[in-house]
């Protein structure tokens, strides 16, 4: 039978998060790529939450872009730190949990935002979502923080 330490289910999760995020900023990416012309309308590996920003935000579409950028960076930022908390806490074992707690910071406060502007503009329909999303960040934080090794 097959065991596992505590430390690598803590990189396992850690490199879950790093991946996710990274195909949620690649398709954003994409997406507001596509927007702009740079892809062709063909191109479908995309999130459509571009669009999703642009029909449910009352505001002038360059507000909606900005708002997207915004996301955006804030995604990049989040990737980047969370790939540097898998190797350093998680591999390395160069780093103590404070550049893990600063990865999941900076990731909760996109699903914290979302979901302050989703009661804002009444966009109920990704609540949800970013509310699951707030959860399993915050379980497994709490698990990496919490459990011994």
């Amino acid at each position: 039978m097959m065991s596992m330490d505590v430390s690598t289910l803590k990189a396992g999760l850690l490199l879950f998060w790093a991946l996710w995020l990274t195909v949620v900023l690649m398709t954003n990416v994409f997406d507001g790529l596509r927007h702009l012309g740079v892809l062709p309308d063909e191109w479908r590996w995309v999130s459509g939450n571009y669009r999703a920003i642009a029909d449910s935000v009352p505001l002038p579409r360059w507000v909606s872009g900005l708002l997207f950028l915004g996301v955006v960076i804030w995604e990049l930022l989040g990737v980047i730190l969370f790939w540097s908390a898998f190797y350093g806490y998680g591999v390395a074992g160069t780093y103590g949990l404070a550049q893990v707690y600063t990865a999941f910071a900076v990731s909760l406060g996109l699903w914290s935002a979302f979901m302050v502007a989703d009661e804002v503009f009444r966009i109920y329909a990704y609540q949800g979502t970013h509310l699951l999303l707030f959860i399993a960040q915050l379980l497994t934080v709490l698990v990496i923080g919490l459990l011994p090794g």
